[in-house]
């Protein structure tokens, strides 16, 4: 009796071992997904933080090389090094502005190296208020930096 419920113990455990592991590889993807998005959301939040210090070489380590920018008032910015530039200059001349970029939505593609955000922004101590954005995301050699960010104010003062 005792070999038997040794046994039964041991086969239920097994079981719930196996239970635990998930073979299915849409559930890996899944995981995967959900990691990315988390990381994004946390680089966002850090670039958030960034631009609330002022750091614009804080901020461009989040960028890719060729980054672009559209801003709400349609100035474009073509290259990291040139947005480190004209956030410097935008943080200088204005010392109190910032803005806040909160993700409502991110997708990342099949294949893994590429994702799509989009949300609102919010400006401080600027003539303009807020509005909707997106950014593309690339992720090269497992980190995430942002491709490209486009910006639309829906509310001045």
């Amino acid at each position: 009796m005792k070999k038997i419920c040794s046994g039964l113990i041991s086969l239920f455990f097994l079981q719930f071992v196996v239970a635990q592991v998930n073979l299915d590889p849409a559930d890996s993807i899944k995981r995967i997904r959900h990691q990315d998005d988390s990381m994004i959301r946390a680089y966002r939040t850090s670039t958030n933080e960034l631009m609330a210090d002022h750091n614009a070489r804080g901020m461009g380590r989040y960028w890719m090389p060729d980054y672009v920018r559209m801003s709400g008032s349609g100035n474009l910015t073509v290259s990291k090094d040139s947005a480190i530039v004209y956030w410097s200059k935008i943080f200088k001349d204005q010392p109190t502005v910032f803005y806040v970029r909160i993700p409502e939505i991110i997708q990342v593609s099949e294949n893994g190296i590429y994702a799509w955000e989009v949300g609102k922004w919010t400006g401080m101590n600027t003539k303009s208020k807020g509005g909707n954005y997106a950014a593309q995301w690339v992720k090269k050699e497992n980190i995430w930096k942002i491709q490209s960010e486009y910006f639309i104010t829906l509310s001045t003062y």
